[in-house]
């Protein structure tokens, strides 16, 4: 366990110089999700991590739409990835499943009728979400079966870039019917691109 602490600590001191706010909901809909996958054991062993690393954070206290530091809800998924030995896989699952424990995506996504309109407010979605970054939606096609989804200024660690893209494809599924969807990431901060950038394309099922 003092393996584990000594390398999440080093990355609570890297992320933690990383700016930019997101809502309390983010972090919230983290907790329930370790409630669900390990119990409340679960959330006392994270939450004793994040104390330990100085970060410390109690699910009751968490107010969805207050803001707070993004590195926090990141460092979470670290946390929780170490502890439980989580792979890349189970992380991407983590992401997909998160918008079904969100009552601020389950309320935006009534009025998201369709796959495009999904897509069209995209952006609208990212900013009730993060005060900084910025997503794009660049291209669209109903034709070739796919569309882009493009990040700028969100840099905190590689393994939210499977997080987002499990996330991504269950927003995209909340928009549509009878389709099954495939991501990758074309483009990656991490590898030195000027911005992180998703094609989603799907199959009629």
């Amino acid at each position: 366990m003092e393996e584990i602490y000594q390398k999440l600590k080093k990355e609570a001191e890297k992320l933690a110089k990383i700016p930019g706010n997101s809502r309390g909901e983010i972090l919230k809909t983290h907790f329930n999700y370790i409630k669900i996958k390990k119990g409340e054991e679960g959330v006392r062993q994270v939450g004793g991590m994040m104390e330990r690393l100085g970060c410390p954070i109690k699910l009751k206290e968490i107010n969805s739409l207050n803001w707070y530091p993004e590195y926090l809800s990141v460092l979470v998924i670290l946390v929780a990835k170490e502890l439980f030995k989580w792979s890349d896989s189970d992380i991407y699952n983590w992401g997909y499943e998160t918008p079904k424990f969100s009552f601020i995506v389950r309320l935006m996504m009534k009025h998201f009728l369709s796959l495009k309109i999904t897509y069209q407010k995209a952006p609208v979605y990212w900013q009730g979400h993060y005060d900084f970054g910025e997503l794009e939606v660049p291209d669209f096609s109903e034709k070739e079966k796919y569309f882009i989804i493009r990040v700028k200024d969100y840099k905190f660690h590689p393994i939210t870039c499977e997080f987002h893209k499990g996330y991504y494809v269950k927003i995209a599924e909340f928009g549509t019917r009878n389709k099954k969807f495939f991501i990758e990431e074309t483009k990656c901060m991490f590898k030195g691109d000027p911005y992180h950038e998703f094609k989603t394309t799907w199959q009629e099922i």
